[in-house]
């Protein structure tokens, strides 16, 4: 009897942080770079401790297949993680291949460009946390808002807290009129000093 032949295939796995980022420039390479099955998480970070795409595709690897990204970073953020995921591949029998960076993990040197890439990843989202961080701080020293704009402006917060003060109407009826939560009014009402 012969033996049945494995058959190898090419997994592809692209990842975006947010959602004002596109895909297609990820897939168009993982498809010009020959995989037969492309997984994706949208607007997730690699950090996120859920991922579905990259589950899925972990999940559909088998012996002699090869798992396919674009760039170390696309898949992994965390030196550990990365190293974990890639001695779990080579213990059933999967390559690892990242196009940009050029490794190929069925050789020592593509194992050793790994561990050096996958460090790299985690360096670089290090130092981008910590320029995030002191960006931050910085503009709250100077009375600077980051981050989502408030639901109620000053003049907003001011009327609405007239309009409650006067007695006539509950929070949550002002709340209401303004499509906000009586917790966010209340907010704005400390963020002015209107109340304490």
């Amino acid at each position: 009897m012969r033996a049945q032949k494995i058959c190898e295939r090419r997994i592809g796995y692209a990842r975006v942080s947010t959602d004002t980022q596109t895909l297609y420039q990820y897939t168009d390479a993982l498809n010009a770079a020959g995989c037969d099955v492309i997984f994706t998480d949208y607007a997730i970070k690699a950090t996120a401790p859920n991922r579905p795409g990259l589950k899925e595709a972990r999940d559909a690897l088998n012996t002699g297949d090869t798992f396919v990204v674009l760039a170390i970073d696309r898949a992994f953020r965390s030196t550990i993680e990365g190293l974990l995921f890639l001695e779990g591949l080579h213990k059933e029998g999967i390559a690892f291949h990242s196009i940009y960076q050029n490794i190929d993990t069925r050789t020592p040197e593509g194992r050793k460009w790994f561990i050096y890439s996958v460090a790299d990843a985690e360096y670089e989202q290090a130092v981008i946390s910590r320029r995030t961080k002191e960006k931050m701080a910085a503009a709250k020293r100077r009375g600077q808002h980051l981050g989502r704009p408030f639901k109620l402006d000053e003049r907003q917060a001011k009327i609405a807290y007239r309009i409650f003060s006067n007695g006539e109407v509950n929070l949550n009826m002002v709340a209401k009129r303004y499509q906000a939560s009586p917790v966010t009014l209340v907010r704005a009402f400390k963020r002015y000093h209107l109340v304490r």
